[in-house]
Order: C-alpha cells, then structure tokens, then sequence
C-alpha cells in the first residue's frame, strides 16, 4: 500500500456520520486550524526520540478530539443544518464562559497566576457541562469529556503551589453560571449548549499553547 493510500483510508476511518450528514473529524479540523501550527506538528517527530508527550497533552489532545465532534454531532442533530454553516452561529455567545487565557498573563514567568486562571477557567466548564448534558442527554461522548476535564484540573491543581490554590466556586457563583444557561427558549438553551462546546475547545487550544510555553522555559509540567 503506498503512502498516499493509506492516508486516504485513514481519513475515511475519521470521518463520522451523523443521521447521513458528513461530520468532519476533529482530526481534519485541528490540521487546518491554529492549533496545529509547524511548530506544534514538528513536536509530535519527537515523542519517539524523547519518549511518551506529558500527561497533561494526551489529556488536552483527547478532549479537543471529544469536545469538537461533540460540538458537530449536536450542531446537526440539534439544528438539522450542515456541519459546514457550523460558522453562522458564532453570534451567539454566553456571557459566563471564561475568557480566552491572557496572552500577557500567560506569556509572562508567572507561573502560578496563569495556572490559576487555567484551572478556574476549567472548574467553569466543569460547571457548564452539567447544562450540556441536561440538554443533550442523548450524547455518548460527554461523559468521556466531563471525566477528562476533571481530570485535566487535577493535573493542574497538583503543579500549583498549596498557597496558591484558587478556591472553588462559591455557591452563588455557581447559581449565577447555572441560572444564565438554563432559562430561556428551547432554542436559547440549545444555542447555548452550542457556545459552551465551541468556547470550551477554544479555552482548551489556549491552555495547551500556555503549558507548552512553560516546558519551554523550563518549568516543567509533567
């Protein structure tokens, strides 16, 4: 078998189908998207000579391969549109989502306050992923990603300094998160599932580049 064709069969064996509609594997998506950069893809050459990637970045690389064919697969059913229009509902947003990891903040050698941004970002998520499966209850794929989420925070949790940690969210937090997501139309709760999937993979491509710039200052983080 040439090289050109094996290719071709691994890409065939990535492609999911939805209820007859082409989803794009979350593979295809990540090569064609700023989360593979040449830099990025040239670390994978490594692994061989180095050994096994850390923990952390098999974690990482599961959950943007589980959370972007989740987000397809309920983008589909949900909408009954064409994973290719997945673009015309960028519009809708939740206001309680974590923002994108300061670039500064994690730029930066401060370790620790980028870790904690990190993991309350995530400890959100976490938080947001009970509405997810509330309104999507149908999905085999969320309780992979909700286990692997928990235990991407533990990870990071244990490279922080004890007197850093950051508290969990207080009990009004999480009321506020909740109560934003889970009123509203049909439509709006849908939507919202739809903009929790999508920002959780974007906050994840964010995390990996940030722990991969502390490997490279030295901090280890394995």
């Amino acid at each position: 078998m040439t090289s050109s064709t094996r290719y071709l069969s691994l890409l065939s064996v990535l492609v999911v189908f939805v209820k007859g509609s082409p989803v794009p594997s979350a593979l295809s998506e990540l090569m064609t998207s700023g989360w593979t950069s040449g830099e990025e893809l040239a670390t994978d050459s490594l692994y061989g000579e180095t050994g096994a990637p850390p923990k952390w970045e098999q974690i990482i690389k599961m959950l943007v391969h589980e959370v972007t064919t989740l987000r397809n697969q309920q983008f589909v059913e949900e909408f009954q549109k064409p994973v290719e229009e997945i673009s015309s509902f960028s519009q809708h947003q939740v206001l309680s989502t974590p923002p994108h990891l300061s670039k500064t903040l994690c730029s930066t050698t401060n370790k620790e306050a980028c870790l904690q941004e990190i993991r309350r970002g995530l400890r959100v998520y976490q938080l947001l992923l009970q509405h997810v499966k509330a309104e999507y209850p149908q999905s085999t794929l969320l309780p992979s990603v909700t286990h692997q989420t928990t235990v991407l925070i533990g990870l990071v949790k244990d490279q922080m300094k004890a007197a850093e940690v950051v508290e969990d969210l207080s009990a009004s937090e999480r009321e506020r998160v909740l109560g934003e997501v889970s009123t509203g139309t049909e439509w709006e709760r849908k939507t919202s599932v739809h903009a929790i999937l999508r920002e959780l993979r974007n906050f994840l491509v964010d995390t990996k580049r940030a722990l991969r710039r502390m490997e490279k200052r030295g901090k280890d983080f394995q």
